[in-house]
């Protein structure tokens, strides 16, 4: 029965990707689909345990048949053309690029095949999706407050496998990995026109270690890079294309939103990262000299897109009988005033510049600062927090060290005559870091000293290497690597290749 429902679970996805009015080719429309079919399943169980509804198998069977009959009416396929490689006589990079990829994902599958679960928040995540399905609740008293407050993304997939009895449930992990490289690899041969230039650096993006690790973890980490990345790219690109054709645009808004509205639904503390490409959108028509009328539409869909999933959350949580913590009181209020600026952003015409997001950034940012050093009230005093949150935010990197040592292309380019949306993309890797360190500027750290973590950087990396502060910062390299495609030089540099 499991694979008549996945079957149907794909059929629909793969038509929703279809009536998608961009060009895609094969291999992207898939991993779209993939996306989309998670996505679309984590919301039929979401909505099935919501009304009290146990989702036995026949359920989600017949759930997904109905969603599947109803996208069949409402929509009709797209006919874009998919677009094709400009460059020629690099196939053989593309090849092995193929080969090198496709064997580390067979080994992540292997390994997820014949590894149970043992790792400690896998296995919260697997007892969380045990009461989702057997209790049909999302607040069980037998799952820690924190996280019952966690979203619900992972533990549904995980409760949907044991609906039907499929027991390596780290299986879909190695397809999060390949998902990521295809969509990588795709983009980035749209933006340069150059098979060899986007085969390396899907490559580079590809082998980088901890990435490739994490395609084999149960955790929420991957998946949150996957989406919050594929929501930069696309972002990207509908940006480009915002003077342009409307259903284009409209459809790029669509998925960027989307995406960057799924990774806060696996990881919560991921909407104050969405506060970026949310304020990048704001300013984009001033900075890209947008001067036209304003398609409303491509921007409420992006926004609704983006917003929906972390509002349904918090929602959910506010009907919990139990107290939710400050933290995640801090995120909810960063949601209210994200909707706030939208609406706005929405209602009336004026266009936010650069100069002044960066202004505001730095005065919130002083405050910020101001505000946690006079902070004494927890265990660590808060100019200490504030050293330790810095330290982990630069040594984390190391981790990533051989793709993050590509960033020295970043300061040895003149980056003045990169065209302006460039610019504005590369202000994901200023606003990224600062968001980071004051997530974990605010809460506790884990070890009370200074030593501490500098005797687990460079004495016991094995204590540091799994932090939430270390996996949070993943999502960033895909962003990096195709910042780095569209510095002229290294554009320049694949040319004469």
């Amino acid at each position: 029965m499991f694979w008549i429902d996945l079957g149907l679970l794909g059929i629909t996805a793969y038509r929703m990707v279809g009536v998608l009015k961009a060009a895609f080719t094969l291999a992207e429309k898939l991993a779209l689909a993939f996306l989309f079919a998670l996505g679309l399943k984590s919301l039929i169980l979401f909505v099935l345990i919501r009304v009290g509804v146990r989702p036995f198998a026949s359920i989600q069977i017949g759930a997904v048949v109905f969603v599947l009959i109803l996208t069949l009416l409402l929509t009709r396929p797209a006919t874009e053309s998919a677009p094709g490689a400009s460059s020629s006589g690099a196939e053989w990079v593309t090849v092995l690029a193929c080969l090198l990829i496709g064997v580390l994902f067979l080994f992540s599958l292997v390994n997820a095949w014949f590894f149970p679960i043992t790792e400690s928040d896998a296995a919260w995540y697997q007892v969380k999706g045990l009461s989702f399905l057997h209790e049909v609740r999302f607040d069980s008293e037998w799952i820690v407050p924190q996280l019952r407050q966690y979203p619900p993304f992972v533990p549904l997939l995980f409760s949907w496998f044991m609906a039907f009895g499929i027991e390596p449930m780290r299986m879909i992990f190695p397809f999060f990995y390949l998902a990521l490289n295809i969509i990588f690899y795709c983009r980035v041969l749209e933006f340069t026109g150059n098979s060899k230039m986007a085969a390396m650096l899907t490559l580079v993006l590809g082998t980088t270690p901890y990435i490739w690790w994490h395609g084999v973890l149960p955790f929420l980490d991957l998946c949150t890079a996957v989406f919050y990345s594929a929501g930069a790219l696309y972002w990207f690109f509908w940006m480009e294309s915002v003077d342009q054709e409307k259903a284009r645009c409209r459809t790029l808004a669509f998925l960027s939103g989307l995406f960057f509205g799924l990774s806060a639904w696996v990881r919560l503390e991921f909407l104050l990262y969405c506060l970026i490409p949310i304020a990048m959108t704001l300013c984009a028509e001033s900075t890209l000299m947008k001067d036209g009328e304003r398609d409303r539409k491509s921007f409420l869909l992006f926004f609704l897109s983006l917003l929906v999933f972390p509002t349904i959350w918090f929602l959910n949580l506010a009907s919990f009988d139990f107290s939710i913590s400050a933290n995640v009181k801090m995120v909810g209020l960063a949601g209210v005033f994200a909707w706030i600026i939208v609406l706005a952003f929405m209602i009336g015409s004026w266009k936010l510049k650069v100069s002044a997001l960066i202004k505001t950034g730095l005065l919130a940012g002083i405050i910020f600062i101001i505000f946690i050093s006079m902070d004494n009230s927890g265990p660590v005093p808060g100019w200490k927090r504030l050293a330790i949150a810095f330290y982990r935010s630069l040594t984390v990197h190391g981790f990533y060290l051989f793709t993050a040592f590509l960033a020295v292309f970043i300061f040895l380019s003149r980056l003045k005559n990169i065209p302006s949306l460039n610019k504005l993309f590369g202000l994901f890797l200023v606003f990224y870091p600062l968001v980071h360190f004051a997530i974990f500027s605010y809460s506790p750290p884990k070890w009370e000293t200074f030593g501490e973590y500098v005797s687990a950087t460079f004495i016991h990396p094995g204590n540091l290497v799994n932090l939430s502060d270390t996996r949070g910062v993943m999502s960033m390299y895909p962003l990096l690597l195709f910042f780095i495609a569209g510095i002229p030089s290294i554009r320049r540099g694949f040319d004469d290749v």
